[in-house]
């Protein structure tokens, strides 16, 4: 858009300029006409006077002069010479774009030469020797008209070509601008439409969680219960090893059974962070993760850090990356100690690491948290982590090689950035 409003300017002075003048830089070659106008009235008076005698030759004394110099003057000034260069057909008007070097113009020195030579001819009376210099002269300025006219065609020509050569070129810059426009435009508006949707997809996702939660508690885990209760009476029955080998069975197994319940129950409840801060809900998890699990989850988290600008909703997706990773950490990671981390950085960057000691694997995020490799089910849930990532404005990464164990950094600028630069 900006060579475009640079251009204008250009085409508009361009519309304006007088092609001669844009195209030569020189002087106004209106000097030629004036050289043949000049010699008109020298030959005129030549032609009507009938005899040479002392009154004519000194009229025309003056004259030849101002002739002789005019003359000069046009040698000097260099549109001679710049006549010479420019490449022309003396039938352009017939075949435009057929241009060859005019290579008849007249030599000016011999014009000079000839003028000389009429007038001393005419000073010595020899009127036929006059006539013939005379008419020798009238050629060469009859001829230097046709090149001044040609020329001039050539410029013409040469201007109109140019003007619109750069009118075409603006077309096609304003072309190409609309169209990367219109692209930015078009992928702009399908990223936003796709992070739209992401949003509100993981937003529902963690509605239904919490609807599903509540029924599991009001419906599983009472029928559970039940069941419990009715297993219990079996241990009432009159056949003693029967009931032992029942109660045996059934009572533990449906004790396991509401206790997974709880634990579904408990994953997919959102902590309420209107009672609870974030660094309390994530202490909670590692402890809950470790009491699952028996692996050692240790929470490090700076006691003054500053998490005021998160509001419920990104506090909640700053839970459910840390509790996704260590979800993962519990599948794959055969891991046997787990930290996690959350302290200020550089720059107002909130930090935050899940990391493990656990075998490791090949991320499908690069060092700057692009993807780099296929997406498979193994990879579903990195996938939501970056995604819950992008809605808190940060930056998700994943440092990880087999058998040295995993590193997930989410970092969160506290205020918008442009090139790390914190705009107030």
């Amino acid at each position: 858009m900006k060579l475009v409003l640079f251009l204008l300017p250009v085409f508009l002075f361009l519309s304006c300029a007088e092609p001669s003048k844009l195209s030569l830089g020189v002087q106004d070659s209106s000097g030629i006409q004036e050289i043949a106008n000049q010699w008109i009235k020298i030959e005129h008076r030549f032609n009507n006077a009938g005899e040479i005698d002392e009154a004519l030759d000194e009229t025309l004394d003056e004259t030849l002069m101002e002739f002789f110099l005019l003359l000069q003057k046009f040698q000097e000034s260099g549109l001679y010479d710049t006549y010479r260069a420019i490449p022309f057909s003396p039938q352009i008007e017939r075949d435009l774009f057929f241009a060859h070097p005019y290579a008849d113009i007249p030599e000016f020195a011999h014009i000079s030469d000839l003028t000389l030579i009429f007038k001393e001819a005419i000073a010595l009376g020899d009127a036929e020797k006059a006539r013939t210099v005379s008419a020798e002269i009238s050629g060469i300025l009859i001829r230097l008209l046709v090149v001044d006219r040609d020329v001039r065609q050539f410029i013409g020509f040469s201007y109109n070509s140019l003007f619109f050569a750069l009118l075409i070129f603006i077309a096609v810059i304003i072309l190409i601008l609309f169209f990367m426009y219109y692209s930015l435009t078009r992928s702009l508006k399908r990223e936003a439409e796709a992070a739209a949707f992401s949003h509100t997809y993981m937003l529902a996702q963690d509605e239904e969680r919490a609807r599903i939660s509540r029924e599991l508690h009001d419906t599983i885990i009472q029928d559970m219960r039940y069941l419990l209760l009715e297993t219990e009476r079996i241990g009432n029955t009159d056949d003693k090893n029967e009931r032992e080998t029942l109660c045996g069975k059934t009572v533990p197994m449906m004790s396991g059974l509401i206790i997974k319940a709880r634990d579904i129950c408990n994953s997919l409840i959102p902590p309420d962070f209107r009672f609870s801060e974030l660094p309390d809900a994530l202490r909670q998890i590692c402890l809950d993760f470790c009491n699952k699990t028996g692996v050692d989850c240790r929470a490090e988290i700076d006691e003054n850090i500053k998490i005021d600008f998160l509001n419920m909703e990104k506090r909640l997706q700053v839970f459910r990356i840390v509790q996704e990773a260590l979800a993962n950490i519990e599948k794959h990671a055969q891991a046997k100690e787990v930290i996690v981390t959350m302290r200020d950085g550089l720059n107002g960057i909130v930090y935050i690491g899940i990391g493990d000691d656990g075998r490791g694997f090949n991320s499908p995020l690069d060092k700057n948290g692009q993807i780099i490799s296929g997406i498979d089910k193994s990879h579903i849930g990195i996938i939501i982590m970056k995604e819950r990532a992008a809605i808190l404005g940060g930056n998700l990464k994943i440092e990880s090689e087999i058998g040295e164990g995993t590193l997930v950094c989410l970092e969160i600028p506290a205020k918008e950035t442009i090139n790390g630069s914190i705009i107030n």
